[in-house]
């Protein structure tokens, strides 16, 4: 064995050897891909959920105005929700049949 094959045997294992930890730090490691892999999934989820939580948020909005100016619609909420009827209006209630 040549003095040149001996230096270089002695600087190529630690030389791969630290590839090899940097390589796995790299996948593994609390920054790694895996991790960011992880968090971009995450991170998906929670655009998806606040885009519903922000077309939830223009219909309640859409509501709200809707029940300060429009009177029919107030109305249409009074009967349906509260079972309210207007003037002059009769109310029949019949009996459901019993068997």
């Amino acid at each position: 064995m040549s003095f040149w094959t001996w230096k270089k045997k002695k600087y190529f294992i630690p030389l791969l050897l630290f590839v090899v930890i940097i390589g796995l730090m790299t996948v593994l490691g609390d920054r790694g891909l895996i991790r960011i892999y992880k968090l971009s999934k995450a991170r998906d989820v929670i655009r998806m959920h606040n885009e519903k939580i922000k077309t939830e948020n223009t219909a309640i909005r859409d509501e709200i105005e809707r029940l300060k100016n429009d009177n029919r619609y107030i109305e249409m909420v009074a009967r349906k929700e509260l079972g309210m009827v207007g003037k002059n209006e009769m109310v029949y209630q019949f009996e459901k049949d019993r068997q």
